[in-house]
């Protein structure tokens, strides 16, 4: 019996030119890829404290950011690799003054060691391992 291989991943996932289409053609609307914060808020909420600065690691056009500034976490940073994105989302949730949007790649960091408490990521490792 011949053993049926998984298909890969879409390799243009690893492309920022593929997410600043997507996010040039959506804007800030929102995309929950694995589902929204209440889908694992039961593991995640034990585990932050009051005054965590979170970081939020290839947002997208996710709410998650947003959905923590609104459970009480108001120091979240969020980054993207994606200028179009975080265009996006800074204009969407300017009247949340706690939430920053940077445009950064994750594989290269510039924020000073232990600039955070909490790091979350939530899909962002599968656009990493695209072509593994």
């Amino acid at each position: 019996m011949e053993r049926r291989r998984t298909p890969a991943a879409p390799p243009r996932y690893g492309r920022r030119g593929f997410w600043d289409a997507l996010y040039r053609r959506e804007g800030a609307e929102t995309r929950e890829w694995l589902g929204g914060l209440s889908r694992f808020l039961p593991q995640l909420e034990p585990e932050l404290r009051p005054g965590d600065r979170i970081l939020v690691l290839g947002c997208g056009n996710s709410a998650l950011s947003h959905d923590l500034h609104e459970l009480g976490y108001t120091d979240v940073t969020s980054i993207d690799f994606s200028p179009a994105c975080i265009a996006a989302m800074r204009a969407r949730y300017a009247r949340c003054p706690g939430l920053r949007w940077a445009v950064m790649d994750i594989r290269a960091l510039a924020f000073p060691d232990a600039s955070f408490d909490v790091v979350l990521e939530k899909g962002t490792l599968d656009v990493l391992m695209v072509e593994e």
